[in-house]
């Protein structure tokens, strides 16, 4: 005869499960189906791919413009985005590598720019009053430069890690001091022709040491980012962004020691010589659009 097994641990069993799957929903971590939950919920391996801003670049950027009017006319998958990156909560990005956060930060600094842009183009002169219309004349800025939106860096615009920030914050108060990587200022895009330009690919952390290293040799290929005149004394001329942020690097010849590390012997030992002067490009803050 077929023996009858008893109903309560199995009864038990379910309801056990029934419990910890309540549980987990409550927590964030599955859906209320059971399944993982999705990305827009901010759990930790979501944060690993940003394949979603990868197809938004590569849609609309064009070395080393961008096609604004195309991200305007076709911005959900950009808005979407972001709308995931708000979502994700700083304790649970804090909980990520080094590698995943520094990622999430690249790549936030470049589509809440993309985002600002596109809320105000075309871009023209006059949308930031009168007071900043004469400093836009006095410092040359161009009519369709992104200093002529209103706070273009200081205002909190862009909703990431669950608040409002702006470009500063997300530049000045979070990468720069929290990860001490001075290869970031070849990464974020501030959507001028002069600024080290946006890749039509996201930055993602299991390649991130690569593609920083990428985004440095791609600047020094370009005779109006880097230079090295011969002369005596010697120039090494480089992007102005590096005037402004040299103190990442150490000063004039904490940027030439960085510089050396790319180049072949030869010039290297140009470069790294004392009486080497250091000197910077002029800045052209032209809107980085593609020509219609």
């Amino acid at each position: 005869m077929r023996r009858t097994l008893p109903r309560r641990p199995l009864i038990l069993t379910g309801i056990l499960a029934t419990a910890l799957v309540a549980l987990a929903v409550l927590m964030g971590t599955v859906g209320s189906d059971g399944s993982p939950e999705s990305a827009s919920d901010g759990h930790p391996a979501d944060l690993r791919d940003h394949g979603d801003f990868t197809r938004v670049l590569d849609r609309v950027v064009q070395m080393p413009l961008v096609d604004y009017q195309a991200l305007q006319d076709d911005r959900a998958g950009l808005d979407d985005y972001i709308a995931r990156l708000g979502a994700v909560s700083e304790a649970t990005l804090e909980e990520t590598s080094r590698d995943e956060q520094l990622a999430f930060w690249i790549n936030a600094y470049n589509a809440c720019m993309l985002q600002l842009v596109i809320d105000h183009y075309p871009i023209e002169a006059g949308g930031v009053g009168l007071f900043g219309g004469l400093r836009n004349r006095v410092a040359g800025y161009p009519d369709n430069s992104v200093w002529q939106i209103r706070d273009v860096f200081t205002r909190n615009h862009c909703h990431v890690a669950g608040r409002d920030r702006s470009q500063d914050e997300i530049e000045h108060e979070i990468i720069r001091p929290r990860f001490d990587e001075p290869r970031i200022h070849f990464a974020v895009n501030c959507a001028a022709r002069s600024c080290p330009v946006l890749w039509p690919m996201a930055y993602e952390a299991a390649t991130l040491d690569e593609e920083l290293d990428r985004a440095v040799r791609h600047l020094m290929a370009g005779d109006e980012h880097f230079r090295i005149e011969p002369g005596e004394p010697a120039v090494l001329r480089l992007n102005r962004v590096l005037d402004w942020y040299s103190g990442d690097f150490g000063g004039a010849e904490g940027l030439k020691a960085f510089f050396a590390e790319y180049l072949p012997a030869d010039q290297a030992a140009v470069v790294l010589r004392p009486d080497t002067q250091v000197q910077f490009f002029e800045y052209d803050w032209t809107l980085n659009d593609v020509t219609r």
